[in-house]
């Protein structure tokens, strides 16, 4: 029976010190974020189409859409 007991005590003491070790890591101690990018097999990105600087497009102007003529009774 006195070893019984004395396996029982120690395992509880391996037990106690890793929980409390695992509680003591969780709580006190956070882990910094970072970013993790992983590439994906069989997957290929398309380029995105960046609008040309060069390329003259007026906002200002006139829409070129005109308005259908009114048609009114007379």
């Amino acid at each position: 029976m006195p070893t019984l007991f004395r396996f029982l005590m120690i395992l509880c003491t391996i037990v106690g010190v890793v929980a409390g070790s695992l509680y003591v890591l969780a709580e006190y101690f956070q882990p910094e974020p970072k970013e993790i990018s992983k590439a994906l097999r069989n997957v290929k990105a398309q380029p995105v189409d960046e609008p040309n600087s060069t390329a003259s497009t007026d906002t200002s102007a006139a829409p070129s859409f005109t308005a259908p003529p009114s048609h009114r009774a007379q």
